[in-house]
């Protein structure tokens, strides 16, 4: 069905609204902090959109971005440019790459992103940079938001997958992450191997906590075989075995193995290998009995894969900046 032009106009020209700004912080240290981000509809069709966003740092210079923000008409990013751009459900995050990751004072950045729309294509009403809902004003500030558990000391974060996990902990220590263990070696270690506690696999994992010390907080990343895949059950086993080999008390966070653009898969888990992993994943933390934060989806994106299913270094960085903005 067509639209008329009165009506494709009077929607460009609302979702083409300015959402102004807000506290962000950069550092630490009564760090003066503050963005403005304009939101525009570039252009529209009947069932479809383009849109750019550009963000101005007003406060002190930041290192790293991630932009989140709400769509409340049930639209969908399809395909992004200039950064990598993620959603769940009505949620969107948008996060720098590799080269456009700094942003120096009163200093912008800008990208752009295709996406579906149905009933109308009203623009979101607020955005938040690195956590902090933008307010509309500079402030100092003494410290930095946080996206999940406030970073820790270094190596105080376990993580127990499999190569998937691997490819995370190369990106997050190749992008400066400190409080997350790196890489052990946990290349084809699916859930069946970390169901009995004293697996080989809890054995890696203990060498580690004997050099660093019982973590203070662990990822659970649910990795399967297409052959075998996973239940619930062994997924609450998993949680299990994670407590008993950490510290007391210890945080979880659980996680799906990554998930890729439209039209590629990874074979290794199945056609919806990685989708059974993320809504496990969901269950986990919507389940009040097992206490494990779901922080959100690791995303693979065209171009960032160097087989089917693996990240290429392109693609490790992109994952290791999603670590970071997880924990830290």
């Amino acid at each position: 069905m067509r639209l008329s032009r009165s009506r494709l106009l009077a929607a460009t020209a609302v979702a083409a609204a300015v959402a102004a700004v807000g506290t962000v912080a950069a550092t630490a240290h009564a760090a003066v902090a503050g963005c403005q981000v304009t939101y525009t509809v570039t252009s529209q069709w009947p069932g479809g959109f383009g849109a750019t966003v550009s963000l101005t740092n007003l406060g002190d210079p930041v290192t790293g971005w991630t932009l989140a923000w709400s769509y409340t008409a049930g639209q969908q990013v399809t395909q992004a440019w200039q950064a990598s751009v993620s959603q769940s459900g009505s949620q969107v995050t948008a996060r720098n790459l590799s080269w456009n990751g700094g942003i120096a004072t009163n200093a912008a950045v800008s990208f752009g992103f295709n996406g579906s729309w149905t009933t109308a294509n009203p623009a979101p009403a607020s955005f938040a940079l690195n956590g902090v809902t933008c307010t509309g004003s500079t402030t100092p500030t003494t410290s930095p938001p946080t996206v999940g558990p406030t970073a820790g000391p270094a190596n105080s974060m376990g993580f127990i997958g499999c190569s998937m996990a691997e490819n995370v902990a190369q990106g997050y220590v190749a992008d400066g992450g400190k409080r997350m263990w790196g890489p052990y070696g946990t290349g084809g270690l699916v859930v069946q191997s970390w169901t009995d506690p004293n697996s080989a696999a809890w054995q890696k994992f203990d060498q580690q906590s004997a050099r660093f010390g019982r973590p203070s907080a662990v990822w659970v990343q649910i990795c399967i075989f297409a052959s075998s895949g996973a239940t619930y059950d062994e997924v609450k086993r998993l949680i299990a075995n994670a407590r008993q080999h950490a510290a007391a008390g210890a945080s979880i966070s659980i996680t799906g193995q990554p998930l890729y653009d439209p039209g590629q898969t990874c074979a290794l888990a199945g056609a919806n290998g990685p989708q059974l992993t993320d809504s496990l994943a969901k269950q986990a933390a919507a389940d009040t009995t097992q206490n494990v934060r779901y922080p959100g989806q690791f995303r693979l994106r065209n171009g960032e894969v160097a087989d089917d299913c693996h990240a290429n270094t392109t693609g490790q960085a992109s994952l290791g900046r999603q670590a970071l903005a997880f924990w830290g």
